[in-house]
């Protein structure tokens, strides 16, 4: 990873702020989610007692949290609707197309029940 593709918690920070202070869908980085994989493994790999330990596992679990909190505001604002889906990262894309394919099984269950035409799962 290049240098200026690393990540650091103070990034990390500002970004989800940046996210939570604008109701659009910020631009960031496309390799930030590996970025922040590959921090958190750094972290994850170093081995330290005492204060030190805690000082690493509290880092992580900002981070993990941070992380957390960015993820589910962008993709909470990607399901408003009113926002730019094309600034998504490839993550984000993957996980709503799962969220699309659900809706449209469970519209075409609906529908089915509702005409009175069940939908036959043995024959998918």
């Amino acid at each position: 990873m290049s240098e200026q593709n690393k990540i650091n918690i103070n990034d990390l920070h500002r970004l989800a702020l940046q996210e939570l202070e604008n109701d659009a869908i910020q631009e960031i980085n496309s390799d930030l989610y590996n970025s922040i994989s590959k921090f958190l493994k750094n972290l994850k790999n170093e081995k330290h007692d005492g204060v030190e330990g805690k000082i690493n596992q509290a880092m992580i679990g900002m981070i993990t949290d941070i992380t957390s909190t960015l993820l589910k505001l962008r993709l909470e604002k990607a399901t408003l609707g009113n926002s730019n889906k094309s600034v998504l990262l490839d993550e984000e894309k993957y996980i709503l197309d799962s969220s699309a394919e659900m809706a449209e099984r469970r519209e075409t269950i609906l529908s089915g029940i509702l005409k009175g035409e069940p939908y036959n799962l043995d024959t998918r």
